[in-house]
C-alpha cells in the first residue's frame, strides 16, 4: 500500500487523518508485494549485561559511529527508479563507511515507550508530546544519529538484525491496513515485548516496524511543503506497513504537532563515564 525506501534523508507519505482513509501513492500501480518468509528467523542476540552507566530499562550504546555510510542494495523489491521509497530485500556486505567515524556513548530505552501498566507502545503521539514525556522522567528525545547508531551498530547494518529484509522477525510488511467502511487505519501495534528476535547488535528491541519513532533531527529541515518552515522533528524505523523499515532513513515534513496512531517514540539519556575511543576500521 505504501512503498517507501533509500539510504538518504527523505520525506515519506503518511496515512491520511481518520476522516479521510489513506490511498496508495500516485506512482503505485499495484498493492505492495508480500515478501516471502522462507528464511529461518535468526536467533536473538544476547544483549550485554546491564550497565551501571544507564538507568533501569535502558541499554548502553557505545562505540564508533559512521555518519556517512554506503549501503548498496543488491535485490530490490520494487524498482527504485519508479518508487522512491522502494524496499530492499538484500544489501551487499559489508557496508562501507565514507569518512571518519565519531565516538558515541549514550543510553537508550530498550523498548518502545508504553504508558505504565500497558503492553502496547504508545501511539497517536506528537513530537512535542514525546519530548515532554521523556523530559518528565529525566531523559530526552533521542537525536537522529543516536537512534541510527543504536539500530545499525558499528557494522552499519541496514536492518538492526542484519543485511537481509526479514518480516518474519519484526512487525512490518502488514498488507491489510485500512478499514474502508470506517475510513481509518487498523491498529496493528504489537506489544513492546513482541518479536524478541527483532534486536539490534546493542540489544535494542523493535527499532524497525511496529511504530514510527520520533527523533530530534541532526540538522534542521526546511520544509517546502510547509512554506519553508524550520523543523527539527523526524520519524525513524517505520511502522507495521510495507515500508522501508530500515535504520538509516528518516521521514521529514511532519511538524512537531503531527500525530497518528502509528507515531510513537523511545527516550535517550546521557551515559555515565567517558566515551570510549575505540579503534574501528573504516
Amino acid at each position: 500500500m505504501l512503498l517507501l525506501a533509500s539510504c538518504a534523508r527523505s520525506s515519506e507519505p503518511a496515512p491520511a487523518a481518520d476522516s479521510n482513509p489513506p490511498a496508495a501513492p500516485a506512482t503505485a500501480e499495484a498493492p505492495a508485494p508480500v515478501l516471502a518468509r522462507t528464511e529461518e528467523a535468526p536467533k536473538a542476540e544476547t544483549p550485554s549485561a546491564a550497565s551501571d552507566r544507564c538507568p533501569a530499562g535502558m541499554v548502553l550504546v557505545e562505540g564508533m559511529y559512521c555518519p556517512n555510510v554506503k549501503q548498496e542494495c543488491v535485490d530490490w523489491a520494487e524498482d527504485p527508479a519508479k518508487f522512491p521509497y522502494a524496499r530492499c530485500r538484500k544489501f551487499k556486505e559489508p557496508s562501507e563507511c565514507k569518512g571518519d567515524r565519531v565516538p558515541m556513548a549514550f543510553c537508550i530505552d530498550k523498548q518502545e515507550y508504553a504508558p505504565p501498566g500497558q503492553e502496547l507502545p504508545q501511539g497517536d503521539t506528537s513530537w512535542t508530546e514525546a519530548k515532554k514525556i521523556c523530559e518528565s522522567s529525566g531523559k530526552r528525545l533521542c537525536q537522529e544519529a543516536e537512534w541510527t547508531f543504536a539500530c545499525e551498530g558499528e557494522e552499519m547494518r541496514p536492518y538492526p538484525y542484519g543485511f537481509e529484509r526479514n518480516p518474519a522477525i519484526c512487525n512490518f510488511e502488514q498488507q491489510d491496513l485500512v478499514d474502508r467502511n470506517k475510513g481509518k487505519m487498523y491498529d496493528l501495534r504489537q506489544s513492546v515485548a513482541a518479536n524478541p528476535q527483532c534486536l539490534s547488535s546493542f540489544g535494542v528491541h523493535n527499532m524497525v516496524g511496529n511504530i514510527d519513532e520520533w527523533v530530534v533531527l541532526d540538522k534542521p529541515h526546511y520544509s517546502e511543503k510547509n512554506g519553508g518552515r524550520k523543523m527539527m522533528s523526524g520519524l525513524k524505523g517505520g511502522w507495521w506497513g510495507p515500508l522501508r523499515n530500515r535504520c538509516r532513513p528518516v521521514t521529514v515534513d511532519h511538524d512537531e504537532i503531527f500525530k497518528e496512531i502509528q507515531t510513537g517514540f523511545r527516550c535517550c539519556a546521557e551515559a555515565k563515564g567517558k566515551v570510549a575511543q575505540n579503534d574501528v576500521e573504516q
